[in-house]
């Protein structure tokens, strides 16, 4: 029985960031192929007809950010 919520979810936000940073690279373009390729993508309610610039807002990236540096990553 959880006795403190709080507590709990704090500690499983953890578990599930120690376990995103244990993805190799491999397992992690898996993992973005197979949502984008879902069934997820095709039931997915969009803010507006540009999905992969929605997905990103969704996501928490900046795509204009990224779009006005030509994409390349940070140094």
């Amino acid at each position: 029985m959880i006795r403190n919520a709080g507590l709990f979810a704090e500690q499983a936000e953890l578990d599930r960031w120690d376990r995103l940073r244990q993805l190799t690279a491999s397992e992690s373009i898996a993992i973005g192929e197979a949502l984008l390729t879902s069934e997820l993508m095709l039931l997915a309610e969009f803010a507006d007809d540009d999905r992969p610039l929605s997905l990103a807002r969704s996501l928490g990236i900046s795509p204009t950010a990224e779009a006005g540096r030509g994409g390349e990553p940070d140094a």
